[in-house]
């Protein structure tokens, strides 16, 4: 009887698996109930919950909570990961925005289908919820929000973003808190706390254009460090950069760096805590993407091992609830009254507004609760693309493996031209993100980043399949 059960499970497990493979069942789509499966298949329950878990050790499907089974996929079966980079090491002047300028128009242009996304796509956001937020400030705060708010940022809204930092191990007082213009304006005022024009700042390789761009707006030398695509940061390079170069800060995206998606583990984050404490380097933590993991628990911050005050955290709102509102904070006592005069000379004070919108919202959200949904839809997302790209890429293609946040790092066959490629996508109205723009240096023009903040719809499909066939006629055309 139990090698008929036995029989009976794999044969079940076998037919599904087969459908998932020629696509009858796509990744995100969910699969009949162990009920069904009892019924239509004249199984006992037992069994029937039997082939789930069997497609589930091989990665085929995922459970979740009060929902069922659902379609996933089997990271043994994707691309392999890109190698650690390997940048030059020596500072140099950043030089990125004339090439920035030739992409950032792109996602204006009508009819484009954009690979782009720095931000989850509108329909997986609490549109609704921050519409009744914003009613209620302008109805109840009637004129309040007219003059200059407090130029640390307005007290109750700091107060909900300290309570935020429990999630990632943090104990943060409110008055540590400084309210900025979105994550970039944040990095950039922690920046001129720091550190001067021609000082040199330690950054991962590759890493975040925006962050670039601010280094060579202050006229500072970024020093690229090797950089693992799941680890991130080499940190016995970065130690060997302490020593032999004069390092005056960091710049580090923690967790699921843009564009790589690497994650640090707990134990390298603590190792860095230490090192910089050691060499007595300032380090700014940008943790935009924090929030958006893929697993059960949020990933802690180098912040919270940081005995000496030397992390300047900086996060957003922007990845999580609306960009538009721009609001972004930094936490640093050591620094704080350095960085509101900084603030000040920046921008006064950031809008009151969007503050208050952002209060009312958090005063009646759960954050996991709006959470949680995105975080799933991007996870669902980041699978789809990723099997297209297996699927359309030519067979030696190297790609990421995030656990969280919205970036694919791909990386082609050395003889291809990302820029090449970006123009002759273009031209097909579809937009993506050239990789060299990541780096200081003349490095990965033949790697690309793309976005899973879209819905994975027919025409994100299309563009992965078209991209790929500009990849291969490029690559046949230099044969």
């Amino acid at each position: 009887m139990n090698n008929r059960k036995d029989f009976l499970y794999q044969q079940l497990a076998d037919k599904i698996e087969t459908m998932i493979i020629n696509g009858t069942y796509r990744i995100g789509d969910k699969l009949p109930s162990v009920r069904s499966l009892h019924a239509e298949h004249g199984i006992s329950i037992s069994t029937a919950l039997q082939v789930y878990v069997h497609l589930e050790r091989k990665g085929w499907v995922e459970a979740r909570e009060k929902s069922g089974y659902y379609v996933s996929y089997s990271r043994q079966q994707l691309p392999q990961l890109p190698e650690i980079s390997a940048p030059s090491r020596t500072p140099a002047l950043v030089k990125v925005s004339e090439r920035v300028s030739l992409v950032r128009h792109t996602v204006a242009i009508k009819g484009i289908v954009s690979l782009i996304g720095a931000s989850p796509h509108i329909s997986l956001l609490p549109v609704a919820k921050l519409n009744k937020a914003l009613r209620q400030a302008a109805r109840e705060e009637k004129n309040t929000y007219i003059p200059y708010g407090d130029i640390d940022g307005h007290l109750p809204l700091r107060r909900h973003i300290a309570r935020l930092s429990l999630a990632w191990g943090g104990s943060v007082a409110a008055e540590d808190i400084t309210v900025t213009n979105g994550a970039i304006e944040a990095a950039t005022i922690c920046l001129r706390a720091v550190a001067k024009a021609g000082d040199t700042i330690a950054i991962e390789s590759p890493t975040f254009v925006g962050l670039l761009q601010s280094i060579e707006n202050l006229g500072m030398k970024a020093l690229e460090i090797p950089t693992d695509p799941v680890t991130g940061i080499c940190l016995e390079q970065l130690e060997t950069a302490f020593k032999k170069q004069k390092v005056t800060a960091c710049l580090i995206i923690s967790n699921y760096n843009n564009p790589l998606g690497s994650c640090m583990p707990d134990r390298h984050k603590q190792q860095l805590a230490r090192l910089i404490e050691q060499y007595q380097v300032p380090l700014i933590e940008d943790d935009a993407y924090g929030d958006l993991h893929f697993n059960a628990e949020r990933p802690r911050t180098i912040k919270s091992y940081d005995r000496a005050d030397l992390v300047l955290y900086c996060s957003s709102f922007s990845k999580c609830i609306a960009a538009g509102l721009r609001i972004g904070w930094i936490i640093s006592r050591r620094h704080h009254d350095r960085l509101a005069r900084l603030k000040f000379m920046s921008s006064a004070a950031t809008g009151l507004l969007p503050q208050l919108v952002l209060t009312r919202f958090l005063d009646q959200q759960r954050m996991d609760l709006h959470l949680k949904p995105l975080r799933q839809a991007l996870r669902t997302q980041q699978a789809q693309i990723s099997r297209a790209i297996q699927h359309y890429f030519p067979a030696d293609t190297r790609l990421t493996r995030p656990e969280g946040g919205l970036s694919l790092w791909v990386v082609l066959p050395p003889k291809v031209d990302g820029w090449e490629l970006h123009r002759k996508a273009l031209q097909q109205q579809i937009a993506f993100t050239p990789g060299s723009l990541f780096s200081s240096q003349q490095q990965y023009n033949n790697c690309l980043r793309l976005s899973n903040a879209n819905p994975f719809d027919d025409d994100q499909h299309w563009a992965v399949q078209t991209i790929g066939k500009l990849i291969r006629q490029q690559l046949d055309g230099r044969r």
